[in-house]
């Protein structure tokens, strides 16, 4: 069976692997939040693997949708020219508008066009893989009334006959119970998308309500990110990165950030090290601990929030472990998603992972990976530190990913 990935971590392993053919899938949304950049991501996931899309709009332009998503940093005009991606124009009508669309409904207040519309666009592309996006239920409601959704079940049954996926936007406006319930029955996976005000900051996450499907049906609320260009990411606001001085720590956050900055003195960070990475669907932010002693009374601070650490060693320098078991403790890291990145590697008397567990006493559930270094960092003040083998990084996010998420 064909599924549809939404590529973004933690929401597909939700759904099970994906969208279903013949199923809804609705994306709702409180306002103020944006589910379209979710439709888009999906789209362009399934047009690059060479599936069909149709995508039916009633709050804007086709022209105005694939401006939207080259925003984005993703170019659907190239599959519309192919035919891979077809637009349903049922917003022109409600404007007394014109449209250069081939799928053109003039009466965009009557319901029963669409699904006629909708039908002649599938019978078109009836053998091949194919989702369908709805853009969207409320404008749906606003303009053609509460009565219009009766229409749904004819969707539905078009989805089945042509092995569609459907795919629904939705915003929560203050409508009738009775609507948003007839919403929910007729949905097969619902995806809730919400926010949620930690002191002064409104944080943005995804929850699913419901999985027709073998999926998770979890209250568990996942933080998200919508990037530009980029998408939807998983968001990790504070991955703590700490470890003993000299032992690679702002090397590490320098080498796996977009863009970082230090806080130094004669090559030396005194303050905190600040890096964000867009890595595997996810957007994280790391803040870097100094090593040195005097430092220790505000470790306890750097640490408070994070959701995650990586303690950077020295794994040629045994001398150190102890330090960097002490600065877990300081930083109250001890008991959150943890790895730890064994820096130097690939230094002559450098011990095994094996090794530094047995002398760190660490136990087996802390994953400890080998980190070496592309370059060597200059002795000049103000020069880069080194560059970190990318592949070493990426086997840390990987595996810390998992334990977080």
């Amino acid at each position: 069976m064909e599924l549809y990935k939404t590529s973004i971590p933690k929401l597909d392993e939700f759904l099970d692997g994906g969208i279903r053919p013949k199923t809804i899938t609705v994306f709702w949304a409180t306002p103020g939040i944006e589910n379209t950049p979710f439709a888009y991501q999906l789209m362009m996931e399934s047009l690059e693997r060479g599936d069909y899309c149709v995508y039916i709009t009633q709050s804007k332009k086709s022209s105005t949708v694939e401006k939207e998503i080259e925003h984005y940093g993703w170019n659907a005009t190239q599959y519309r020219k192919v035919g891979t991606l077809k637009f349903i124009d049922a917003y022109s009508g409600l404007i007394n508008a014109d449209s250069a669309d081939e799928f053109y409904i003039k009466d965009a207040r009557n319901p029963k066009a669409i699904t006629e519309m909708l039908e002649k666009a599938l019978e078109g592309i009836a053998d091949k893989n194919k989702i369908v996006i709805f853009d969207s239920l409320s404008t749906l409601i606003d303009h053609c009334g509460e009565e219009s959704l009766e229409e749904l079940s004819k969707w539905k049954k078009l989805f089945e006959k042509y092995n569609a996926a459907g795919v629904f936007l939705f915003i929560e406006w203050p409508y009738d119970s009775k609507v948003l319930n007839k919403i929910k029955l007729m949905a097969d996976a619902i995806v809730c998308l919400k926010a949620i005000e930690e002191k002064v900051i409104l944080r943005e996450y995804f929850t699913i309500s419901k999985v027709a499907w073998n999926g998770k049906n979890e209250g568990v609320g996942i933080p998200f990110k919508i990037s530009v260009p980029g998408g939807v990411k998983v968001y990790i606001p504070k991955l703590l990165v700490t470890g003993p001085y000299n032992a690679g720590k702002s090397s590490f956050v320098h080498s796996a950030s977009t863009g970082a900055v230090s806080v130094d003195r004669l090559g030396t960070t005194i303050a905190l090290d600040h890096g964000h990475v867009d890595y595997a669907g996810f957007s994280v932010d790391l803040f870097g601990t100094p090593g040195q002693e005097r430092f220790d009374p505000i470790l306890g601070l750097l640490g408070g929030e994070a959701l995650g650490v990586i303690v950077v060693i020295d794994s040629a320098d045994p001398d150190s472990f102890v330090r960097a078991k002490e600065m877990m403790e300081r930083s109250k890291s001890v008991g959150l998603p943890c790895v730890v990145a064994a820096n130097k590697a690939n230094v002559k008397g450098s011990l095994s992972p094996e090794d530094i567990r047995k002398k760190m006493r660490l136990p087996k559930d802390i994953p400890i990976i080998p980190v070496s270094a592309d370059s060597v960092p200059s002795k000049e003040k103000g020069k880069e530190p080194a560059k970190l083998n990318e592949e070493d990084l990426h086997n840390v996010f990987d595996v810390l990913f998992k334990t977080l998420m």
